[in-house]
């Protein structure tokens, strides 16, 4: 047997047990109308070990695989950032201009096959998605985003900076990416259990690092994740998972109340099922607006021969060229009609069609802004002049108190042709740099990019505006420009589903 033929293979040895897609479903089926888990008989102790993998070829890592489904469920509120000169309290604290109510739904169905290696970069997973939507309603107004067929199979990769997920085949959505990434990483669910002998009633606490991986945390600053066992038979064991957590999570503060319960299969060692609520209240972040939740989540789990796609871990990850290039986003401005690839630590703050705004944010600060903005289409084949574009930089400058400091024009890899100035001057005594791209095609396309960024940052920063500009694509107009065709494509009446990406928003009446 070679080893691609091992890492897709998956036995228990404890009971020999291969679970067909039929006794999956027939698990499932039973778990969903019992809602509740059964009495069973005591025993004086019990062992808690974990699942029984089997070697992959590597001597380093262990392969286990799962058919999962995971139903989440949430109400609360959405804290927006004050609007204003003034942001905070005189305690520090952030003000809320005004506060949204926010319900969500989101259902994932998947096989998982993964490795969890002794360091963080031995770790790695794949899973292939049969279903994963959401729909979030926000101040009465709803999103759908459903994962795009060219991205089902997903690959997890362990960095000295945690997991990064990708999928190998299309660089995923923001939205997509934080559907399939959820509320909690299934890879490290056994490690709730425990390898020591404890009795009905014993406790004891989850290492915060692997609490950390489990719940999508940056760090736990304060309190533990403790798990009891609160009753058994020879084939289960019932267990409570609680926690009053302060944490971080993208350095933003957070702190969660967990209060749920789970079921250990005794014979394999592994956790079939999970309920958890968590209760959540997350500081406003310079990327993110803050919230106050409660979430209700259901994790049906069960081990499966191989994964439906006849593809086991080794072959995913074999189709990922780099983490560097699998941690890129795809950006698309569906009322503008552009697109790119950029780091995930990208985001976008508004968008009309005509301008957009996006920032980047490291840390929970923001770092540098770009400023996008859809120009007037000029005749097919006709191009501004680098020595043009100059002057009209220059002329901002003068304004601004700054100057050019070089000036470039080069084909693009989506075969754009770009004019690029660089150019620096202070504002309110603050160094600063902007960065002026003209972007425009052979059919008269023009979009104008301004990246801004403080001196200190220019090292944080890189070449994060060469990644965005190279990658970008014009799209073609359905039309030419016009404000009340795009206010019109933005409100529809009825749910319809993006072909590109995957998502639609609709406003209630």
């Amino acid at each position: 047997m070679n080893a691609k033929q091992k890492a897709d293979q998956y036995v228990i040895p404890s009971i020999g047990f291969r679970a067909s897609r039929r006794q999956w479903l027939k698990s499932l089926i039973a778990c969903g109308a019992c809602g509740t888990l059964g009495v069973f008989g005591h025993s004086n102790a019990a062992r808690a070990v974990m699942p029984g993998p089997v070697d992959d070829g590597s001597s380093s890592s262990l392969l286990e695989s799962y058919r999962i489904r995971s139903v989440l469920e949430l109400t609360g509120e959405v804290r927006l950032k004050a609007q204003g000169s003034v942001t905070t309290r005189k305690d520090g604290k952030q003000l809320v201009a005004r506060t949204a109510k926010v319900t969500s739904t989101s259902t994932l169905d998947y096989d998982e096959q993964y490795r969890l290696g002794v360091g963080d970069t031995e770790t790695a997973g794949a899973q292939y998605y049969h279903e994963a939507t959401s729909e979030i309603t926000v101040d009465q107004h709803t999103t759908k985003t459903a994962l795009r067929e060219p991205c089902r199979e997903i690959a997890k990769l362990g960095t000295a900076r945690g997991l990064v997920t990708a999928a190998p085949a299309n660089p995923l959505f923001a939205a997509e990416r934080d559907l399939v990434e959820g509320s909690l990483t299934t890879m490290y669910l056994d490690q709730l259990l425990t390898d020591q002998e404890v009795s009905i009633a014993d406790k004891w606490t989850v290492d915060d690092a692997m609490a950390c991986r489990l719940l999508n945390l940056d760090a736990i600053h304060q309190g533990k994740l403790t798990v009891c066992l609160v009753d058994m038979d020879k084939e289960k064991a019932q267990l409570e998972v609680k926690g009053e957590l302060t944490a971080s999570v993208r350095d933003v503060a957070t702190e969660l109340t967990i209060d749920g319960k789970a079921v250990m299969d005794r014979q394999a060692g592994y956790i079939s099922w999970l309920a958890i609520q968590i209760d959540e209240t997350r500081e406003i972040g310079e990327a993110e607006p803050g919230f106050k939740i409660q979430a209700q989540l259901r994790v049906l789990r069960a081990p499966i021969e191989s994964m439906t796609s006849n593809r086991g871990l080794t072959e995913v990850l074999s189709d990922v060229q780099s983490v560097e290039a699998a941690s890129l986003l795809q950006f698309q401005s569906d009322l503008g009609f552009y697109r790119f690839l950029a780091d995930r630590r990208w985001s976008t703050y508004r968008d009309n069609g005509e301008e957009a705004t996006l920032r980047f944010v490291v840390k929970n600060r923001l770092v540098a802004q770009c400023n996008v903005n859809n120009l007037v289409d000029m005749e097919t084949g006709t191009q501004l002049s680098l020595e043009g574009y100059q002057a009209d930089i220059q002329r901002l400058m003068v304004n601004a108190g700054g100057e050019i400091l070089e000036a470039s024009e080069k084909l693009t890899s989506t075969m754009h042709r770009m004019l690029r100035i660089v150019a620096t001057g202070s504002v309110e005594g603050v160094p600063i740099r902007w960065v002026h791209y003209h972007l425009s095609n052979d059919q008269g396309r023009r979009l104008a990019m301004a990246f801004t960024f403080d001196e200190e940052s220019l090292e944080v920063f890189g070449d994060q505006d060469m990644q965005i500009v190279d990658s970008l694509e014009l799209l073609a107009w359905p039309s030419k420009l016009d404000r009340k065709a795009l206010e019109e494509s933005a409100v529809v009446a009825e749910p319809k589903k993006s072909a590109s990406t995957g998502t639609t928003s609709t406003t209630k009446k």
